[in-house]
Order: structure tokens, then C-alpha cells, then sequence
């Protein structure tokens, strides 16, 4: 069987992640259903793929591709900003550069097989070949897996949206 392998994708592979982004936005229906109502899936590939469209207008986006077989079943999504463009400067002293980790998906058959690890190792290795060494990720409270996932990379809590929706 061959090899996980990471590649770099391009923003022409970004139709390619919906599939893979809309098992987290389940994930993120089940995990916290207090939340509802949810989106439909086809909202919120739309309001990602613009997201994601805009990030490659920036110099240092970078799309990570985990292949099994030469099949899609995962992907990181990262940026670099300059740190006035976040929450950072007002309460920790970091270098200028943030590096910012937009996404992270694992197809729910390859959960729990070490994808996730391994695309952060390759997120981790180009950030620093880029000389980035603060990273920020977001992640929904009640996704416990993905938060245990980057605690055990050295993440922690730093800043936390309380939000009230009543746009029902």
C-alpha cells in the first residue's frame, strides 16, 4: 500500500476540498447543535470557497494536500499576515509575522489514522522555512478531537467569540 503522501495544491485544487470541508461543517453541526440552525452544505462551501478564492489573491497562502494512494482524504489551508491584522498585538509580544493555519480536514474514513498529524508536520515545516514561528489556529470549543488534536501540537487557548444568533 503506498505511502501517505503531502503535496503542495494550488488554488485551481480548491473545488476539489468541498467534500472534505463540508464533513467539517458536519462535525461542527453535531458538536455543538446548540448552535443550530446550520447552513445547508452548499452555503457554507459557497462563503468558504470565497474565503478561500480570496486568500490565494495573497503572496504567502498555502494549500497542503494529503494523498492516499493518489486519493484526496485531507488538506491544510495556511496564510501568513502581519500581526496588526489580528487579535495578537494588544496582549502578546510575537515576532511580526503570524502565521495562521484557515483549515484543516481529514475525510471521516481516514480519521483517527495520523492524516491530521501529518499535515500539521508539513505545516509546521513550511512555516518555518518561511521563518514563521507564531501560529495561530481556530477551532469550535465542541470539536474535542480537533482541539485535542492541536493541544498535543503545543496549542493553546487564547482568545475565545461568545455569540448570540437569533438571525433564525
Amino acid at each position: 500500500m503506498p505511502a501517505l503522501e503531502i503535496v503542495k495544491g494550488t488554488a485551481a485544487d480548491v473545488p476539489r476540498l468541498e467534500p472534505l470541508w463540508v464533513a467539517v461543517h458536519h462535525v461542527h453541526q453535531v458538536s455543538m447543535p446548540e448552535l443550530a440552525p446550520y447552513v445547508s452544505d452548499a452555503e457554507t462551501w459557497a462563503e468558504l470557497r470565497r474565503h478561500y478564492d480570496e486568500l490565494f489573491t495573497k503572496p504567502e497562502t498555502e494549500l497542503l494536500l494529503a494523498l492516499d494512494a493518489g486519493e484526496l482524504v485531507g488538506y491544510a489551508l495556511t496564510h501568513v499576515l502581519g500581526v496588526g491584522e489580528t487579535f495578537i498585538p494588544d496582549t502578546w509580544r510575537t515576532a511580526q509575522r503570524i502565521g495562521e493555519l484557515e483549515s484543516l480536514s481529514v475525510a471521516p474514513s481516514h480519521r483517527g489514522k495520523g492524516i491530521g498529524s501529518a499535515l500539521l508536520d508539513a505545516v509546521d515545516a513550511s512555516f518555518q522555512a518561511r521563518g514563521v514561528r507564531d501560529v495561530i489556529v481556530g477551532a469550535l470549543p465542541g470539536n474535542e478531537g480537533a482541539v485535542r488534536l492541536y493541544e498535543r501540537r503545543g496549542f493553546r487557548p487564547t482568545w475565545l467569540y461568545l455569540s448570540r444568533f437569533e438571525g433564525r
